[in-house]
């Protein structure tokens, strides 16, 4: 199943352009001061809203569970977007300054359709229940590794899995990197649920409203 966020993926490459440039002047701090974001990253709203709706049919749904199942529930259509806030992206893009990363690798995931709420495990805590089984993302930093294939982009994160190979050797340094998913912040972090997007502020996905709302001015 494949996933295409492309608004969000241009915010990336702009906060990733601010990066580059505070390393040039040995800035402490994030910024997007003065940053422009290449044209060749750009898309315009109708080609934005017609990449978004081409995936509805890859979205895909959720699976049912018994019970609704039982109850004849309607099976819900899977994740669309996902929104991360300014900070949690800066935080990442700081500590790839820090460690000599050079991006962060998108990998699409799906939550387990069943957690044990019964147990509080801070290693592995269990998203809240009305995301259970829906798509998300997962990112992952990445340093940049010279190999005869060229520079690649190589995952490193704390207790990554040694491999006999180069790339990995050079990957697997003591800075921990991380690996990010989505965490409850504010409304709107995952649509759906719920299933009118566009009121929470998802403009992109009208095709999946029952009705058009006035969006706010």
């Amino acid at each position: 199943m494949k996933l295409k966020f492309p608004i969000l993926f241009s915010a990336l490459v702009a906060l990733s352009v601010t990066a580059c440039k505070q390393k040039e002047t040995a800035a402490v701090e994030t910024t997007s001061k003065g940053v422009t974001i290449p044209d060749s990253v750009l898309v315009d709203v109708t080609t934005a809203r017609e990449y978004v709706k081409n995936y509805a049919s890859h979205a895909g749904y959720v699976d049912q569970t018994e019970e609704e199942i039982r109850a004849r529930v309607p099976k819900k259509p899977d994740t669309r977007c996902v929104w991360f806030s300014k900070d949690r992206l800066k935080q990442m893009l700081n500590q790839l300054e820090k460690e000599d990363g050079d991006g962060v690798r998108f990998y699409m995931i799906t939550y387990n359709n069943k957690y044990d709420t019964t147990t509080t495990d801070k290693k592995r805590p269990a998203p809240p229940k009305k995301y259970w089984g829906y798509n998300t993302l997962l990112m992952v930093s990445t340093r940049p590794v010279d190999t005869k294939e060229g520079i690649l982009h190589f995952d490193y994160y704390k207790d990554i899995v040694k491999q006999e190979s180069s790339a990995s050797k050079t990957v697997n340094k003591d800075n921990p990197g991380f690996i990010v998913t989505f965490v409850p912040e504010n409304r709107g972090e995952l649509c759906p649920p719920p299933s009118n997007c566009v009121s929470i502020g998802a403009t992109l996905l009208l095709d999946t409203l029952p009705k058009i709302v006035s969006l706010p001015k």
